[in-house]
């Protein structure tokens, strides 16, 4: 835990700041090494602007490098709902039951009752074999559904129906964007090892190298991989007046043997990301190699293995703002904020970067 911790540490208030609109990332930089990245250094508070095209001229070789090697599905469908003209939004979530009647976890714009049938579109929005039922509706405004095959009268299974999002589905860009995705998505946004389907959310500092530029950090940086699939939870608002009592979302993760063997050992850390940061700092407290993470750090909650974190800068009162925080204090967190508005970063998901170290 952080010394001389406030009150004010732990109100929702303080990881409160003004964004100007036109810091707010909609595209990334290209190319990837350009991007703007901001280095922190914890021992002496000094702030430097570099780019990421310095990372290794910056990071010291004996740092391993822990990645997060998620794959983002295409989470995103619409369909019809049945009888009806109109085109609604389906976000798919996770796997809620995989018995012999499998079921799973979406978001559904607007109201849906218990029993409506959905009829999903391609990307033209011309219906396909596929339908969707709404089996009931959950407190917190999410939907257990199941999918069907009309074409073989059969539910589909996990495996069937990462195929169907894979041919109908869409880049789930976050909501802020606002925007539909587009072919270069596909490609923004998934980082240069992915390869374990199942993220409805990009691990956003990974995306910040290109398959080029992975290769050659590997020739000159060990590295592992974790898998923590990121849930629709990581954008979901922080209510909670005092921190301490939010009720973090749940994700599921993924130890490898290299993984645990780095993080069980004495090798220094630098975590690619928060979710990579998350699943190592989970694993060393329950030792666990798979499971469900809720682990919620703030400056309560301090990292007690991670030594260094890559990340983005994130949303005004966030979960990830406040794990920033525990890095290095609500204070500092402010302050490095307030430089990097000052000298025009940009912020979110496909947003410039952040090094503490």
């Amino acid at each position: 835990m952080q010394e001389h911790l406030l009150p004010s540490d732990f109100s929702l208030s303080s990881y409160d700041y003004t964004l100007p609109q036109e810091l707010i990332a909609m595209h990334p930089t290209s190319p990837r090494r350009d991007g703007k990245l901001l280095v922190y250094y914890r021992n002496s508070g000094e702030i430097r602007h570099c780019h990421f095209r310095d990372f290794s001229e910056i990071v010291p070789r004996d740092y391993t490098l822990v990645c997060n090697d998620t794959k983002v599905l295409r989470a995103r469908l619409y369909g019809y709902k049945q009888g009806g003209e109109n085109i609604r939004e389906i976000l798919f979530h996770k796997a809620y039951s995989v018995d012999s009647a499998p079921s799973f976890l979406v978001q559904i714009r607007g109201r849906v009752k218990r029993g409506t049938e959905f009829r999903i579109c391609d990307h033209n929005h011309c219906p396909t074999n596929f339908s969707m039922r709404v089996l009931e509706v959950l407190d917190n405004g999410l939907r257990v559904v199941s999918f069907y095959d009309d074409t073989r009268n059969a539910p589909l299974h996990l495996t069937d129906l990462y195929a169907m999002l894979e041919a109908f589905g869409h880049i789930p860009l976050p909501p802020y964007m606002k925007r539909q995705d587009t072919l270069q998505d596909s490609i923004d946004y998934q980082s240069a090892f992915a390869k374990n389907e199942g993220a409805v959310a990009a691990p956003t500092a990974s995306l910040h190298f290109s398959d080029e530029d992975f290769s050659y950090l590997k020739t000159l940086y060990d590295i592992c991989y974790i898998t923590l699939h990121v849930g629709a939870g990581t954008f979901a608002n922080v209510e909670a007046q005092d921190i301490r009592t939010h009720i973090m979302h749940t994700e599921s993760y993924a130890i490898t043997p290299k993984a645990r063997e780095k993080i069980l050992g004495d090798s220094k850390l630098l975590c690619i990301g928060t979710t990579a940061a998350r699943a190592v700092e989970y694993f060393w407290r329950v030792r666990e190699t798979e499971g469900l993470c809720d682990l919620f750090l703030h400056p309560g909650n301090t990292p007690k293995r991670v030594d260094a974190l890559l990340t983005n800068f994130h949303f005004p009162k966030s979960t990830l703002l406040m794990l920033v925080s525990a890095f290095v204090s609500c204070e500092e967190m402010i302050r490095i904020y307030t430089c990097a508005i000052a000298h025009k970063y940009k912020f979110f998901s496909y947003g410039d970067g952040m090094l503490i170290l």
